[in-house]
């Protein structure tokens, strides 16, 4: 009884492999599981490359830019002063004087917008930053969700993926040998027909087909952000030997002591 159920399975399998159709298909879909594995490889490489890249732009020039922001705000304010002085002498100091509309609006509005620096992560060597980089597209290729079309491994391989993806925004080298040990799962698939498995995979390229250019759009919009472009400026000048964030915390400071000479004449 069971060499004939093997046999038949066997027959089974044979008989697909003949299946041009079947076969055809089976391509298709492949090609299409490739392309979405490494376009969200791709988009979740750079968003995590452009938070790493804010985090540092927030540690180093965060603090001047609001400074500024705020001395702007002072001087604007004490230029009003000023002017009221001059066309109403010193009774415009008088707190019973009645002040310039659009500066009790602003008073009324404005908004605290202090915030802690964020701070900054500990630098990475550049082996260590490539085996991260390595291991973790190797891991997306072994755990992609999208690699499958069964139910139950898509679950599973998203529960992995979750962990790669954590240890890789973490830079978790230990995490990510650890994940790459980890052996692939063990799936006993009940036999299907002919029918149902074209459906399925006619169905899961239809997914695919919607989900591209989705990926596709959001990879578009990382690419063409200003943070992106500011990052790309950044590791051009460090090729030319030249720290770009440098030389912008540099001017942020000349217009901070600028607006802060401007603010002591006023007062």
């Amino acid at each position: 009884m069971f060499g004939k159920r093997r046999r038949g399975f066997l027959r089974e399998a044979i008989q697909q492999s003949q299946d041009v159709e079947l076969n055809t298909l089976q391509q298709e879909l492949a090609r299409k599981q490739e392309r979405v594995a490494d376009l969200e490889l791709e988009l979740f490489d750079a968003r995590t490359d452009l938070r790493r890249f804010e985090a540092e732009v927030e540690v180093r020039l965060g603090p001047s830019q609001r400074r500024l922001a705020e001395l702007e705000r002072q001087v604007l304010q004490a230029r009003r002063q000023a002017a009221r002085r001059a066309q109403w002498g010193a009774r415009a100091d008088s707190p019973d004087f009645t002040i310039d509309p659009v500066e009790q609006f602003e008073r009324t509005w404005r908004r605290d917008e202090t915030l802690e620096a964020v701070p900054p992560k500990p630098i990475e060597d550049e082996n260590t930053r490539a085996e991260v980089k390595a291991l973790y597209r190797k891991l997306a290729k072994r755990f992609h969700p999208d690699l499958t079309i069964d139910p139950a491994e898509k679950d599973w391989r998203e529960g992995v993926m979750t962990e790669v993806n954590q240890a890789y925004a973490a830079s978790d080298l230990a995490a990510l040998r650890a994940l790459d040990k980890r052996p692939d799962r063990s799936v006993e698939l009940a036999p299907k027909t002919r029918d149902q498995i074209l459906t399925e995979i006619a169905a899961e390229i239809k997914r695919l087909d919607r989900l591209i250019p989705q990926i596709e759009g959001e990879l578009r919009m990382v690419i063409q952000s200003a943070s992106l472009q500011l990052k790309l400026e950044a590791t051009m000048a460090r090729r030319q030997g030249r720290d770009l964030l440098g030389e912008m915390a540099s001017e942020l400071r000349v217009e901070i002591a600028r607006f802060e000479a401007e603010l002591a004449s006023l007062s």
